[in-house]
């Protein structure tokens, strides 16, 4: 399992806009809303805030324009300015162990699955492994967390989100991107879609210490490909499988044409 430390950088110049300062009250968290003009990522200005001891639980970062947005890996994220929803949430969850950190993964894309649902439907409509939110085969958002880990608790968890709205043009080579307004054909709100977001992974945030296998079950349900066969890859070569759940760590569980379990982490299988 591998953990990731962070480290600092320089502070850029931003410019806060509207909605800046407001809170948004939820049924367990009043949530800070932090609204940029331009950032070079939500997450990394999250980090640059936890480095001054000046952040809080519960802090939202938005930005109206990310220069340099990632998505997992070494992904970039394209978001043109003013049409998505690029954000990042700071949380504490001192009660939760480093090995549990996935369940944080479970509640942002429920959180999102749901959101997207009132919108699109739920037929064709998925989780795809581990955070991807996908809608007829098309990528509309996508979660990068990263956690700072103080002995065996995790200190914070940065939770960051790029969900495309009501931009209709990507120009990246990204494979599969689309926006809500493709399926919808209408111009969503993006303030209300942040304020839905929030209230929904309070709900789930605060099942943690009490249900985490409901949660995860939620998650199986809605995830892609759950329970049936499809084709993979891996370093060794193509080959079939059934897609039988993920661990408590996050890995990706595979039953070959063999009987043989296949265990992946991120990026170690590819969906074909």
């Amino acid at each position: 399992m591998n953990f990731l430390f962070l480290w600092w950088t320089t502070k850029i110049n931003t410019v806060t806009i509207d909605f800046a300062g407001a809170v948004i009250r939820s049924s367990n968290m009043e949530w800070k809303i932090n609204r940029y003009a331009s950032l070079d990522s939500t997450n990394e200005e999250a980090f640059r805030a936890i480095a001054t001891g000046k952040v809080a639980e519960g802090w939202v970062l938005w930005a109206n324009e990310q220069t340099q947005g990632r998505g997992a890996g070494e992904n970039h994220w394209e978001s043109e300015p003013g049409k998505n929803l690029t954000f990042s949430l700071v949380l504490q969850p001192g009660f939760m162990l480093p090995e549990q950190q996935f369940v944080l993964t479970q509640c942002i894309s429920l959180a999102l699955y749901n959101v997207a649902e009132k919108r699109l439907g739920r037929d064709n409509l998925f989780i795809k492994w581990p955070n991807d939110i996908w809608f007829e085969q098309k990528k509309i958002a996508g979660v990068l967390i990263q956690n700072l880990i103080s002995g065996n608790h995790i200190r914070y968890a940065v939770v960051g989100v790029g969900l495309n709205v009501n931009q209709t043009v990507f120009f990246s080579d990204a494979p599969n991107p689309a926006s809500l307004i493709h399926f919808t054909g209408k111009t969503e709100d993006i303030e209300l879609l942040l304020t839905e977001i929030l209230h929904k992974f309070d709900s789930l945030y605060v099942t943690l210490s009490k249900d985490i296998n409901a949660l995860n079950q939620s998650y199986l349900e809605k995830l892609y490909r759950y329970g049936q066969q499809g084709t993979y890859r891996d370093a060794d070569g193509v080959f079939e499988a059934r897609l039988t759940g993920v661990d408590h760590y996050g890995r990706l569980l595979l039953r070959d044409d063999l009987g043989k379990q296949r265990i992946y982490g991120f990026k170690e299988v590819e969906f074909l």
